[in-house]
Order: C-alpha cells, then sequence, then structure tokens
C-alpha cells in the first residue's frame, strides 16, 4: 500500500518511512512507523465487499478525516484504511526516540476496561516506559515540534508535510517510569570476553524490536523445575548496534586492527520484565543474531522454506560479523519485528525478522 496521500513530505528534503510494525491493541490494529519521529494511527482492514461502509467509518473520530491507501502491489481484495491523521508519540520529556515497542497490560482492578497501553522509550540498562493513549492529542506549535527535533550543525528551517502529524502530540499518562539497572545476561558471548569493560562494541543502550508475549507463572515454572518466581512475566525481543568508531575509516589504522572489531552491525537478546510499574527487567539473553535467508539452487527455494526467493537477499551474505578475526554466520543487520503466541499451540511463539 502507498501511505503518500496527505501524510509524507512531498519537497526535496523529506522524511522516510521506515520500521514499520503493527500492534495488536485492546482489539484494535495500529500501525507504528519510525519517521524522524514515531508516528502512529489505527487502521482498519476490510476484504473488499464485504460489511457496511458506513457503519465501518462510523469508528472514525469525530471531525478526524481518514485515508484509505491504494493497493500498490498484490490486487485490490483487501482495503487498508486509516482510521485518522498520524499522532506523534511524544514522551513527557519531549524526547521523539525510534523503535518504541508498544505493549498492554490488564486492568487488574476493573477487569471489564480497556487494557492500559504503555510504549517503551528504552529497554536497557534502565528499562524506561511511559503509558499513552494513542487514539487521543493534543495540537503543539510548529516552534515546538522544531525545538524537540532539530540537532546542532543541522538547517534551521523546516516545512514538511509530517509536521502535520508531529503537531498533533499523543496523550500520555503520568512521568515516563525507569525501573533499576537491568540484572546481567543469563550468558557471554564473545565480545564481552575480547572486550571486556568501556571497550565493549555493542551499545549498552538497547531499542525494541517487538514486545510482548506474556508468561504465566506455569509457563515460567515448567515441569516444576523453577520455583524462584512466583509472578507472570512479560518477554520482548530487543536490539542494539555496534558503537561508531571514527577510526574506522582512517587510512593509517592498520586493516588487522580494524578486523578485530566489529563494523556496524545488530545483534538482539531476550528481555523479560514486571507486568506492573516500573517495569524491572528481570531477565535478559546473551546477544545472539538470526540467520540469512535460505541459500538457493538455480534461484529456487528448496521445496521446504515455501515463499517466493528474493534475488536481493545474497546481499545480506556481503558483510557477515567478523570480530577478533572469526567470521559469524550472521548478517550485518537483522530486525525484528514480529514477536507472538503461535495460533493453536499455547507453547510456541513465532518470531519474524527481516
Amino acid at each position: 500500500v502507498g501511505l503518500k496521500k496527505n501524510t509524507t513530505a512531498s519537497y526535496a528534503y523529506s522524511v522516510t518511512f521506515v520500521d514499520y510494525r503493527i500492534f495488536a491493541l485492546n482489539g484494535e490494529i495500529y500501525l507504528h512507523i519510525n519517521a524522524n519521529t514515531v508516528i502512529m494511527t489505527r487502521l482498519i482492514l476490510k476484504a473488499k465487499g464485504f460489511g457496511d461502509d458506513d457503519k465501518m467509518y462510523d469508528k472514525f473520530s469525530s471531525g478526524d478525516k481518514s485515508f484509505k491507501l491504494n493497493n500498490l502491489f498484490g490486487g485490490d481484495q483487501l482495503e487498508v484504511t486509516l482510521a485518522h491523521q498520524f499522532n506523534t508519540l511524544w514522551t513527557d520529556e519531549g524526547v521523539h526516540g525510534k523503535n518504541f515497542a508498544i505493549f498492554s497490560v490488564p486492568n487488574t482492578s476493573h477487569p471489564d476496561n480497556p487494557a492500559s497501553i504503555y510504549a517503551e522509550i528504552h529497554i536497557t540498562p534502565n528499562h524506561q516506559v511511559q503509558q499513552i493513549v494513542p487514539e487521543r492529542f493534543e495540537h503543539i506549535s510548529l516552534q515546538r515540534v522544531f525545538e524537540r527535533v532539530w540537532k546542532k550543525g543541522t538547517r534551521k528551517s523546516r516545512n514538511l508535510n509530517l509536521d502535520i502529524a508531529n503537531r498533533r502530540s499523543m496523550i500520555t499518562v503520568g512521568n515516563v517510569t525507569k525501573s533499576d539497572i537491568a540484572p546481567l545476561a543469563s550468558f557471554s558471548t564473545v565480545d564481552e570476553h575480547r572486550f571486556p569493560g568501556k571497550s565493549a562494541p555493542f551499545k549498552e543502550s538497547a531499542h525494541g524490536g517487538s514486545c510482548c508475549v506474556s508468561f504465566s507463572v506455569d509457563d515460567i515454572n515448567i515441569d516444576g523445575t523453577r520455583n524462584n518466581h512466583h509472578e507472570s512475566l512479560i518477554v520482548g525481543i530487543a536490539h542494539t548496534k555496534v558503537s561508531w568508531k571514527p577510526w574506522y575509516g582512517k587510512s593509517h589504522i592498520p586493516q588487522k586492527e580494524k578486523d578485530l572489531v566489529p563494523h556496524t552491525h545488530y545483534v538482539s537478546f531476550f528481555y523479560a520484565f514486571d507486568p506492573q510499574p516500573p517495569f524491572q527487567i528481570r531477565a535478559r539473553s546473551g546477544y545472539f543474531c538470526l540467520g540469512h535467508a535460505p541459500e538457493t539452487f538455480d534461484d529456487t527455494l528448496q521445496p521446504e522454506e515455501g515463499g517466493v526467493f528474493n534475488p536481493h537477499s545474497v546481499l545480506t551474505r556481503n558483510r557477515p560479523l567478523l570480530q577478533y578475526n572469526v567470521t559469524f554466520d550472521c548478517p550485518q543487520m537483522h530486525y525484528i519485528s514480529t514477536f507472538i503466541e503461535k495460533a493453536g499451540d499455547p507453547t510456541s511463539t513465532v518470531i519474524g525478522y527481516g
């Protein structure tokens, strides 16, 4: 589908929409996009010719225009509509950030009420979470938008269609909660052995990839072998990347020294946290990566893989993870956008990534 209609810039200097994710919250579907800021809207999906259009549009906010998107590929049997213009998720501190994972927590005191919705601002070292109301917003001035997004050394003027959304500041509830520092990882990886302390190549601060799957006490204490936790936990997957080193591009640095340190690579890790504020992280894994696209034979996937071969997938093998002269079977970048319970199988989960 195309998102150009009244949502993106038409100027030479424009903002790229990246990292599309959808979240199911309180029985509704929300689209989350990184676009210099974090923007969200509610989606309405409808099979073509099914249902009553008038009743569907009754769900739109009063006075807020909806946008039916154009299908670019795959036919026109599914109609995708933005229920309203995008709202921008600024935190109570005015931080715009990126890759906020969104999750909901049931209202334990009033079970019939909608669940509370939260955005993860940072995962580590301190879990920082903001409660949000995705459907509600307040208008802020263009000057306030400019003050929040402007960075020293960049242009001091701004004229983007995207600011229509940036001025729609999503309603937040209370302040950002900040937990204690997360515990140590459950296992160490080679980078920690070779580059201890401050020389660690990967950033300690991590962003959300995908969240969340709830684990009950019974799930945690499977087969009765683990009785060290008596409350449910929420589990997500975060990602971090190599901190940029200015000397990577310096010709006087020997290549053999550069080869010791990872170069612009991404890694992921699991984390589990309490289902109530301040959402303390109770456990986290060491780093891992998810593999490349499957090998092909004459540009054809093996039958057990299914799907259609993408000829560009070979490019993901051009720069594997290299550290301390050891090459790992990891693509330069992998981004996990889906982590859900497997339908019909409560013992399994599904991870989707690219």
